[in-house]
């Protein structure tokens, strides 16, 4: 039996369970790909570093598959689904499928796709790439100072609709739950893009409310070491719950000609809360409290030397305002390169040099490499 043969019974069994429950006299799916990568990358984070911490070198396994199909179906538009595993990691703990992008819905002739399930949200599609790769995601992604967070990435409980290309103009909406037990906590979203010959522009929106906030971070003792008041100082053990109405918008470019590309983007988040408890006692006085914060991305890519790309990018968050006041020393930079060598169409390895400084302290050096990744596997 060969290997392509196998690969077919198996998606076919996994459609065939998955698809039960529609009591299908005939097979639910007409084809099934199997896709995914095989990665290891070595790394020594520089981030780990700021703190007083040792960062040693370590492995991360980024090794994942999944599994996608479509079905025509005599009565309905053409049905799509998508089941994805997470990656593998030290352990394999988040490695089940469904842990990544997993979905059904239909592809209309012409009229794009309407998808539910466990998505990517049209604003963070635009924040992951290209603006958050080689590495300036630390600080552009997941490196601000908005307490608990202003937006979603990859979500469950959600219904998307991805418009067809009309004329080089695309666009993408999408609402769904926030907090996964909560039917007061929802978000919507919107995605933007247009296209003429090398150019591309993005924007995006994202606006949530009721979001449980359990998480701290830097600004708010930042602020209050500026603006003392009866307002209480969080200690390393304290603990906080609260609710955010949460609001983000991006824009973006990017711009590819020969062998050369640049792109660049700007990012708003923006979070209000209500409902603080520290320490299991109630701050009325914090409700109300807004922070906002601005980012940039830039990165300038080069692919004119045969079976190698090398790539630069620098991004930044400003310093978070807090109730319209900066909070001084909440700034955040990283400065990263990348030279990637194509040891095929299909596999890569590559060296990623960083610095990075978060909150306004000295940089730290961090690197990335030793990566080969596969990524088809049909």
């Amino acid at each position: 039996m060969d290997k392509m043969f196998k690969r077919t019974l198996l998606g076919a069994a996994v459609a065939s369970v998955a698809f039960s429950g529609a009591a299908l006299a005939k097979p639910a799916t007409d084809t099934v790909d199997l896709y995914g990568q095989v990665a290891l990358s070595v790394w020594q984070f520089g981030e780990d570093k700021i703190g007083g911490g040792d960062a040693p070198i370590k492995f991360e396994n980024e090794s994942r598959f999944g599994l996608r199909g479509t079905k025509e179906l005599a009565r309905a538009p053409k049905l799509i689904w998508q089941l994805e595993g997470g990656n593998v990691g030290d352990a394999g703990a988040n490695s089940g499928l469904g842990v990544r992008d997993t979905y059904v819905g239909f592809e209309f002739e012409d009229g794009g796709k309407f998808r539910a399930g466990r998505m990517l949200t049209p604003l963070y599609q635009i924040v992951d790439w290209p603006y958050s790769g080689q590495r300036a995601g630390a600080v552009f992604d997941w490196g601000g100072d908005v307490i608990g967070g202003a937006r979603y990435d990859r979500q469950s409980n959600m219904i998307r609709y991805d418009s067809a290309n009309l004329g080089g103009f695309s666009y993408n909406l999408a609402a769904g739950r926030g907090n996964e037990s909560d039917k007061d906590s929802n978000f919507v979203g919107a995605g933007l893009h247009f296209t003429t010959g090398g150019l591309t522009f993005h924007g995006g929106v994202e606006a949530g409310d009721n979001r449980t906030v359990s998480n701290l971070n830097t600004a708010y003792n930042q602020w209050l070491n500026q603006n003392p008041g009866d307002a209480p100082a969080l200690g390393d053990d304290d603990t906080i719950s609260a609710r955010s109405d949460t609001f983000a918008a991006i824009v973006g470019f990017e711009y590819y000609i020969n062998n050369f590309g640049i792109y660049g983007a700007y990012k708003r988040e923006e979070a209000k809360y209500e409902n603080v408890v520290l320490d299991d006692v109630a701050r009325p006085q914090l409700d109300g409290t807004k922070i906002e914060q601005d980012s940039y991305s830039f990165g300038l890519v080069y692919s004119g030397v045969e079976n190698w790309q090398f790539k630069l990018n620098y991004a930044a968050n400003s310093d978070a305002d807090l109730n319209s006041a900066t909070v001084d020393g909440t700034n955040d930079y990283i400065l990263s390169g990348q030279a990637l060598y194509f040891l095929d169409d299909s596999a890569i390895t590559y060296v990623r040099p960083y610095t990075i400084s978060k909150d306004d302290s000295s940089s730290e050096f961090g690197w990335v490499g030793v990566s080969s990744t596969t990524s088809n596997l049909t």
